[in-house]
């Protein structure tokens, strides 16, 4: 008898044995339905909504005992939401050209510098051309062809690609035309403010007709450098407001390991009421973009089990970040400003956890993550803190992904992105808290609890590990 009894105690005890937290779905989706009522708007950064949403976050942080990481929880920073144009500061001219006319003749690119610049042009039949002429590319204007219209500025033959190359061999300014193979209908870029960093440099688009029309007195001969010079000036407002994340800090009880902390977090903005330029995928209807599952699903769970974890703070040998980031729709924003404004040493920044979209688990219980192997045994680690939980886990060692914790990988610090995948609803006004599954996210916080708790209290090393 007492043989069997020691058999089973040892298998039960190979069996990882995770917490059953008291994490409720109930109380996620009274907090989603808030954060995604039409009461927020949309939750835009530098919105009424936005703050709501934000002070929100913070009363939950507090009524949950959690320590602010900055004062009052709250780190701002400046976001640009609009860029104007004015005429009187914006014109090409040309000899016997006559007149351009902005959003007709041509349009600035929401990456352009401003700057008046005379100088002559380059053009080519092809960019490949082009650039085999790059020496003629210092102080001249260049006039370079789009690949892919509205392709991510990543790709290398995206016009944020393209121009970036050309100002880095000096070009003064920067041309873009769409051929028809690109655009047929030859549409002019919007003036939107967008992911990428500002050139020092104008770079606009010419239409096709404009080009021709520009070409005729540039090239009489064929193609070149022009002997003729091209004035243009370029004069690009920018509107700011200020967006804030929002962090609190759960100190961890080992005298040595608290300096240590594994961070959690889920951006808490969307996207207004969309419109064109915003991301929406129905940007001819301007409307609330309620952003329940992207992604009131991850800030809920987020204050659940932010709260959870506040009420077992003894058992966590590491400290614990919570972060409701602003601005992840503005190109990661919040959460590049906090990488470049840590308020602890990055060494001491062992793993991320990222919450995007983690309400609509679908019949086979997948939830989604990316980055497990960005720190050792990492993939294993996810597996096996599932065991039992009724969740399909597709883990991958890579596939980073785009949400707020590349901006941590960028850094060098180890990273996993988690989501329960897309959806018709993904970047839509009928993204709302009704079609949320409560019990599925409810399984997924418990989840993201344990694995937070076993980071936590790991007894292996860490170490950052590039995967993609």
């Amino acid at each position: 008898m007492k043989y069997w009894l020691i058999v089973i105690l040892s298998a039960i005890s190979a069996v990882p044995c995770f917490a059953q937290p008291s994490i409720q779905g109930k109380d996620i989706i009274k907090d989603i339905s808030y954060l995604a009522s039409d009461r927020l708007e949309g939750r835009f950064p530098g919105s009424k909504g936005n703050e709501m949403a934000a002070k929100y976050i913070e009363r939950a942080f507090k009524k949950a005992g959690i320590e602010p990481l900055f004062h009052n929880y709250e780190q701002p920073f400046n976001v640009i939401v609009k860029l104007h144009a004015p005429a009187a500061g914006n014109f090409i001219t040309a000899a016997d050209t006559g007149d351009f006319l902005m959003n007709k003749d041509y349009s600035i690119f929401p990456f352009s510098g401003s700057a008046l610049v005379k100088a002559n042009v380059l053009a080519a039949a092809s960019n490949e051309k082009a650039f085999r002429a790059e020496s003629s590319f210092k102080a001249n204007w260049v006039v370079l062809w789009r690949n892919k219209a509205q392709a991510p500025a990543t790709d290398s033959l995206s016009d944020y690609a393209v121009s970036k190359k050309a100002f880095e061999l000096g070009a003064a300014g920067i041309i873009l035309v769409s051929p028809d193979s690109v655009d047929q209908k030859d549409i002019l870029v919007r003036l939107r403010p967008r992911k990428e960093e500002p050139l020092p440099v104008p770079v606009i688009q010419l239409s096709r007709a404009a080009w021709q029309r520009l070409k005729a007195i540039l090239y009489p001969a064929g193609e070149g450098v022009s002997s003729v010079s091209l004035t243009v000036s370029v004069s690009v407002e920018k509107e700011e407001v200020v967006a804030k994340n929002i962090a609190g800090v759960i100190r961890g009880s080992d005298p040595l390991l608290s300096n240590e902390y594994i961070v959690l977090g889920a951006h808490y903005d969307h996207l207004g009421y969309g419109g064109y330029g915003t991301g929406s995928l129905q940007p001819d209807t301007v409307a609330i973009h309620n952003g329940a599952d992207d992604n009131a699903s991850g800030t809920a769970a987020l204050l659940a089990i932010a709260a959870e974890l506040s009420r077992h703070r003894k058992e966590l040998k590491r400290s614990v970040i919570v972060i409701a980031f602003s601005a992840e729709e503005e190109g990661l924003l919040g959460s590049r400003y906090f990488v470049d404004h840590l308020p602890v040493p990055g060494d001491a920044v062992k793993v991320m956890l990222n919450m995007d979209m983690v309400g609509h688990l679908n019949d086979q219980h997948q939830l989604y993550m990316g980055g497990a192997g960005t720190f050792p045994g990492g993939v294993d680690f996810m597996k096996k803190t599932g065991e039992g939980t009724g969740l399909n886990l597709v883990v991958h060692a890579g596939s980073v992904g785009g949400s707020d914790h590349v901006s941590f990988y960028q850094k060098g610090i180890s990273c996993v992105g988690l989501h329960t995948g897309g959806h018709p609803q993904y970047h839509k006004p009928s993204d709302d808290a009704d079609l949320i599954n409560v019990p599925g996210i409810e399984k997924v916080a418990r989840y993201i609890y344990n694995a937070v708790d076993g980071l936590a209290n790991r007894e292996e090393a860490f170490g950052f590990s590039k995967q993609d």
